[in-house]
């Protein structure tokens, strides 16, 4: 009875989390450039079945998740008419700064201007700086005939930063970070990636932004497979749990 419980309980965890990761996705369906991830499963425990067979197969107890797999494809790209937005097709992210000196990419193109005394330099929503190429802040120039900031070529001179293993970035609420699986970020320069052993491709689009790769039908699907796997393994707790009140019983 122990081991229906436990493996009862682990796979009412491990669904519970799986659930949350939706929800995470739902909640993003609108967010500019988010990219959905989505859960595996492995068994949590291995036992031996047949300790006199000469095979030893082993049967799994409980179920874990084992890792979030992160769904890195391109979303749609919604033509906004803003010279600060710039969308991504094919592959590439953008760099941003941090006020703790660390570097996080997103694909979310969505920049403002932001006055440092008399200068002004490209950022985020957030107030981080947007980098170029060369891993610097990117200033604005004013026009001296209008005294409006110069945004012809912006495009060229923001930075494109790819991965070996994208798929291996760490999600961050921002965007995401660098691992040891992802691979050193490297820089890309005119859509093409010189540096590295990897052939994609990169586009920059100007008035434009990459909209939420969340698929919602998909989503929904996920909802019901997850609630009825997570309705079983309650169900599965409460006959265990009846059992030993039965045995309990007949002492």
């Amino acid at each position: 009875m122990n081991i229906s419980f436990f493996n009862g309980v682990s796979g009412m965890i491990a669904y519970q989390e799986s659930m949350n990761r939706i929800s995470h996705n739902v909640a993003n369906s609108n967010t500019v450039g988010y990219k959905p991830s989505k859960s595996t499963f492995s068994d949590l425990l291995y036992t031996r079945m047949a300790v006199n067979s000469a095979e030893e197969p082993l049967v799994g107890h409980g179920v874990k998740i084992e890792d979030t797999q992160l769904l890195y494809e391109q979303g749609p790209v919604l033509q906004t008419n803003s010279t600060l937005d710039f969308a991504l097709m094919g592959d590439g992210l953008f760099a941003l700064s941090l006020p703790d000196g660390s570097i996080q990419y997103t694909r979310n193109g969505s920049f403002d201007i932001s006055m440092e005394g008399e200068n002004g330099y490209l950022v985020n929503a957030y107030g981080y700086h947007v980098l170029d190429a060369q891993g610097r802040t990117i200033q604005l120039t004013r026009n001296a005939q209008s005294g409006l900031f110069d945004l012809e070529g912006l495009k060229d001179r923001i930075g494109i930063y790819d991965f070996p293993n994208p798929y291996g970035l760490e999600t961050t609420p921002g965007g995401f970070r660098e691992t040891a699986t992802s691979g050193a970020a490297v820089s890309v320069n005119g859509g093409q990636n010189t540096t590295a052993n990897f052939d994609r491709t990169y586009q920059v689009i100007q008035n434009a932004l990459e909209q939420s790769g969340v698929q919602l039908a998909d989503e929904m699907v996920d909802v019901i497979v997850t609630q009825k796997a997570f309705q079983v393994n309650a169900r599965m707790v409460q006959t265990a749990d009846e059992m030993e009140q039965i045995i309990n019983n007949l002492r």
